[in-house]
């Protein structure tokens, strides 16, 4: 798969793609299933697909506020190539981008379409103004809009997960994702205390993404592609009164150095809330009942 950044003023040097447009932000349920009707088409016709994206959350470009997200670009870049795409075009977020007037993006942008594939509730150019209508009005390719999707009555989205992650309910988000949500991150330096309490911990520099609930965790580890069993913990440590959120993870049958090393955390399970204990002998008992249940937890999924 080939990776094409467009900066505003860029031309696409390419024709008739069977193109996927939008954000994708988690690559969720419904995601995967525009995704593979646009490989799906492309294949049929045999023409060469191309997965079309932003660098950034356009919104909170434009309302300069700082955007966590569900899957970063290198992630949405594997799994685009993981599914098949030719391309992925990624347009680079800049003020002349966003205040590109729809048919301008159209006449600049998707001229090399011959089909371009988008959801229901896709919206774009100049304070959102482009919508599915002003695509179907184009001569110059064909629209394939995909209906809404719902799980339990309510549309898969990524404000949904979201909304799933920020109370803990880690079984939802999986279940709208299609897999289990995934932080990868660099490990860094922390203060030690968890090699000191008996549980050491890898403390992973989580920049960019949507933390879930503060609580602890059944979670996987992946580090170099091999499965860990793991708990993690997601806050400021109440019992050590720390004054900034970290996310570690206690990794089970693994003692060697990971600094500076870049590992995947999933999400399996929520455990319980943080809680302020009077001593550190309350901390580790209590720390002790959280491997039982994580280990258990395994033992169950293997059988």
């Amino acid at each position: 798969m080939e990776i094409i950044t467009l900066k505003f003023d860029d031309s696409i040097n390419l024709d008739n793609l069977v193109v996927s447009l939008g954000f994708f932000d988690g690559v969720h349920v419904a995601h995967q299933t525009l995704l593979n009707h646009t490989l799906d088409i492309a294949k049929k016709n045999n023409k060469k697909s191309a997965m079309m994206t932003f660098s950034t959350h356009v919104l909170s470009f434009i309302q300069k506020q700082e955007f966590k997200h569900l899957t970063n670009l290198d992630e949405k870049a594997k799994i685009a190539s993981k599914m098949g795409f030719d391309y992925l075009l990624v347009f680079e977020v800049s003020d002349d981008l966003v205040n590109l007037e729809p048919e301008l993006f159209i006449s600049r942008f998707l001229t090399c379409a011959h089909t371009v594939v988008v959801g229901f509730d896709f919206t774009f150019g100049k304070r959102g103004k482009g919508n599915i209508d002003l695509l179907k009005a184009s001569t110059a390719f064909q629209t394939i809009v995909l209906d809404e999707m719902t799980y339990a009555s309510e549309k898969i989205g990524s404000t949904r997960i979201r909304e799933a992650l920020s109370l803990g309910n880690i079984e939802l988000a999986n279940e709208l994702l299609g897999y289990p949500y995934t932080i990868s991150g660099e490990v860094i330096r922390g203060k030690g205390r968890g090699k000191y309490l008996g549980f050491p911990t890898a403390n992973i520099d989580y920049d960019g993404y949507l933390l879930p609930k503060a609580g602890v965790y059944v979670t996987t580890t992946y580090i170099d592609g091999i499965e860990y069993e793991s708990m993690s913990n997601v806050g400021d440590n109440p019992t050590f009164a720390n004054k900034f959120v970290t996310f570690e993870v206690n990794i089970f049958k693994w003692s060697h150095s990971l600094y500076g090393k870049t590992v995947s955390i999933a999400f399996e399970k929520y455990l319980r809330d943080e809680i302020k204990y009077d001593s550190t002998s309350d901390l580790v008992a209590r720390m002790h009942i959280d491997e039982k249940e994580t280990l258990e937890f395994f033992k169950k999924k293997r059988s």
